[in-house]
């Protein structure tokens, strides 16, 4: 008989308990061998008996009541064989759901990303198209675009409508790289093409100060965690300058402040060492620079020469003969299976501070340990992600959970981590709203919002926010695929 009869039988009989199917399995073995004696078995002495007539009527009775339960509505149950290969499966799968305990949740959210072409924005300089270079959230509802024209836009994110800038003024006469707000949110502070570094009050729009002292563009900054008056900046000489705002200041006749650095890190990523070469070794351009939270006075350094990250103490002076090359504190080993140096792109650092993702030029995201470094402890990769170039951003969410980073594809992908920081997993996002190379990325720092701005070399800022239901609708308009941004979710084994 059946598993599936002998349940529905048990249970149509009621009571205060219901048979289960592990019930049935135990009574279909004890019925098993009670009635595993086959017609013409040997008997005690040795002689083939035919068939017990009670055993044949018992049967007879079961075939009865057999006919009478398959009248009845049943319910499938389906089993599957009990094997050993079934159970590691099992297992594998449990590994997976405690590593990524959110996944299901997560990737529904993900997957419910949407950029309406009100929430798109095309940049614009002196009348004409202007690249933006960098975009930053400076609270849960302000948004900072720097572009390649000097200007610094800053946007309220939860007005309704079409999105425009608040405000909008000329901050640099060269191209602004990066922009980083100060803690509370009321200052900010611009890298620029023009070598020198500003600071703003923000609402005033006004420039409390300017930072010179770089010889070629300052790429990135960062604001060291918890003080408003001490931040860092890297630049394409190869140079690492911290700068404090209450010291080595001077004034001009016009009342306008100017800093000197307090410390200066040159050939923090030096070149490809040349044999036998009389001069010293040129440093190459340093790409980003990011501070660590558990030392305020450490900070990490990425160059265009190689996928090494190195760690400073800006407390430490270094060698002043031009031969001598500066030594961090601990640096990171190059991937084991990088052939050769291909440079770095951006750093980010996750809300716990322990890990740091690096984006390189060889089309992955480097996984690094922030409190012992060595060797890269995993790899992210996905074939939407390519990174050709040194102005491919990546930021980190405020919960922990994804990884965003743009691409030299024009999409944006979105890794799914589990709480080791890796992406176990395999799955992503790819958001697709960009006709050109997307660039930076950034997170509203607010975590009960999903919402994610992006800008790209089409000349466009978008932010994308969390919207199932718009989502769903308008992919199904062909008019709305062409001006919006989506996401789709993707699904792949891990890089090794």
């Amino acid at each position: 008989m059946a598993l599936t009869e002998i349940t529905q039988r048990a249970n149509n009989r009621g009571g205060a308990r219901q048979t289960t199917l592990f019930d049935s399995l135990g009574a279909a073995q004890r019925r098993h061998k009670r009635t595993r004696k086959a017609p013409g078995q040997e008997n005690a002495h040795g002689e083939n008996s035919p068939p017990d007539e009670a055993e044949q009527a018992a049967k007879r009775a079961r075939t009865r009541d057999t006919a009478v339960t398959d009248a009845q509505p049943q319910v499938t149950l389906v089993t599957r064989p009990f094997t050993m290969l079934g159970v590691h499966a099992a297992l594998r799968q449990r590994q997976r759901q405690a590593l990524a305990p959110h996944s299901v949740a997560a990737g529904a959210r993900l997957a419910a990303l949407v950029s309406p072409a009100a929430r798109a924005f095309r940049v614009a300089g002196d009348g004409a198209g202007a690249l933006p270079l960098a975009c930053k959230y400076g609270g849960a509802a302000r948004l900072a675009l720097v572009d390649e024209a000097g200007f610094v836009s800053v946007f309220d994110t939860r007005r309704g409508g079409a999105l425009a800038p608040v405000q909008r003024w000329r901050a640099h006469d060269n191209a602004v790289f990066d922009i980083e707000w100060c803690g509370d949110g009321a200052q900010a502070v611009t890298a620029s093409a023009d070598e020198t570094c500003r600071l703003w009050d923000v609402e005033r729009e006004l420039c409390l100060g300017t930072f010179a002292g770089h010889a070629q563009t300052v790429r990135a900054v960062s604001w060291r965690h918890g003080d408003a008056h001490c931040f860092a900046s890297a630049s394409r000489d190869g140079a690492i300058m911290a700068w404090d705002v209450r010291c080595n200041r001077t004034m001009a006749a016009d009342g306008a402040r100017a800093f000197r650095p307090v410390n200066v890190i040159a050939r923090a990523h030096p070149a490809a060492a040349v044999p036998r070469a009389r001069r010293p070794v040129a440093g190459a351009s340093v790409t980003a620079v990011r501070h660590l939270r558990h030392n305020p006075c450490l900070l990490a350094s990425a160059g265009s020469a190689s996928e090494a990250v190195r760690f400073w103490d800006v407390r430490m002076r270094v060698a002043s003969r031009a031969s001598a090359l500066p030594q961090p504190v601990a640096a990171s080993l190059l991937p084991p299976a990088a052939r050769r140096a291909r440079g770095t792109s951006s750093l980010a650092l996750d809300p716990d501070a322990t890990r740091l993702y690096a984006a390189c030029n060889d089309s992955a995201v480097y996984v690094h340990s922030a409190l012992a470094p060595a060797r890269p402890l995993a790899r992210l990769a996905a074939p939407e992600f390519e990174c050709r170039s040194f102005n491919v951003g990546t930021a980190m969410s405020p919960c922990g959970r994804h990884l965003a980073a743009g691409s030299s594809t024009g999409s944006v992908v979105v890794w799914e981590l589990d709480r080791f920081g890796t992406n176990a997993s395999g799955r992503r996002a790819v958001l697709q709203g960009h006709a050109k190379e997307a660039g930076c990325v950034a997170w509203n720092p607010d975590s009960t919002r999903l919402e994610l701005a992006t800008c790209g070399d089409d000349g466009i800022l978008r932010v994308w926010h969390e919207d199932a239901l718009l989502a769903e609708s308008a992919s199904r308009d062909p008019v709305n695929r062409c001006s919006w941004g989506f996401s789709r979710l993707a699904c792949s084994p891990p890089a090794p």
